[in-house]
């Protein structure tokens, strides 16, 4: 069992993310941290108690973490995620409550707890990992390493940017953040959107026809999360399970290992994550600090969607 800890800013795919960790017998989640992202961080806290009501799992802490980036202002995705950041989801509001300590209090006590037994999964912004690290520098040995989604690495037809040309969203919000972590030295895997917009990776209208003939409570909420952004976009990308999914199973992709640095001060590629593939400039395994997610095997990625984040079902 790998003992994990996920960073997340729910987030339509993140409320997906947590529903396929807390059914994946493979994974212990040891905490779940919050940070500004797709919504405001009074929201993150919000849904993450919500969803984790809703999967029964009140004895996991949920700690609130960083409030804006490291170096510029928030901005929102509620124009992709909803005004609440389900969609179109209505839970219960959450009898649980945030736990006494701070998201780095809780990284940093957890790391010196499991060492390289434990495994982070930011799926949101990398702020409070960077302040983590910050802090307690040498938390980036210790660890075991980081599954992060974030960035788009130009190096499948599907590896451009989502917010400006070239960048993802969660390394634009807080491009500072993301190069501290991936300068970190940590062992970083990276499911970016060279795999998770690719079509044969994404929920598509007939799969989600099928979570809405499903009469059960968790297929309902699914298909309440999911519905106005296939039907907008014609089909999900789901960026955030595939993060979680690669820590439950990483033979599901496969990765290439590249030297990766983030653009801080462009003004047209702010928040790019830069893969040095000089032709004549052969990155050696030392200087690799990025395995970066290049493909998937879509139809075992999918059907574990559906079994657990769908159904429930656990292997």
């Amino acid at each position: 069992m790998k003992h994990v800890l996920i960073d997340t800013d729910p987030g339509i795919d993140d409320a997906l993310a947590l529903l396929l960790a807390f059914s994946s017998p493979e994974l212990k989640v040891e905490g779940v941290t919050t940070v500004v992202g797709n919504v405001s961080l009074e929201l993150a806290n919000l849904n993450a108690l919500k969803m984790l009501e809703f999967l029964g799992a009140t004895d996991v802490p949920v700690s609130p973490g960083a409030s804006k980036p490291l170096a510029c202002e928030a901005v929102d995705g509620v124009d992709i995620h909803g005004q609440t950041g389900l969609g179109e989801a209505v839970l219960p509001e959450p009898q649980m409550r945030l736990d006494g300590r701070s998201a780095v209090q809780l990284i940093m006590e957890k790391a010196e707890e499991l060492g390289d037994r434990l495994t982070i999964i930011p799926i949101g912004p990398l702020t409070n990992i960077a302040e983590a690290f910050r802090a307690e520098p040498g938390i980036a040995d210790e660890i075991g390493g980081l599954v992060i989604m974030g960035g788009a690495y130009s190096l499948t037809p599907y590896g451009h940017g989502n917010v400006n040309a070239v960048a993802e969203y969660n390394i634009w919000h807080d491009p500072e953040a993301a190069k501290i972590v991936f300068a970190s030295g940590v062992p970083v895997k990276a499911v970016g959107l060279d795999v998770t917009t690719n079509p044969m990776n994404r929920l598509s209208p007939e799969m989600f026809g099928e979570i809405e003939s499903l009469d059960t409570a968790r297929a309902r909420l699914v298909a309440d999360i999911c519905r106005d952004l296939v039907r907008r976009f014609d089909g999900l990308s789901l960026h955030d399970p595939l993060a979680v999914a690669v820590a439950v199973d990483p033979s599901l992709v496969e990765t290439k290992r590249f030297k990766v640095d983030v653009e801080t001060a462009g003004h047209l590629t702010r928040g790019m994550t830069v893969v040095d593939r000089r032709r004549y400039h052969e990155t050696s395994e030392s200087e690799g600090n990025v395995d970066v997610c290049v493909s998937v095997d879509n139809e075992r990625f999918l059907r574990l969607f559906m079994d657990r984040v769908v159904r429930g079902l656990e292997a």
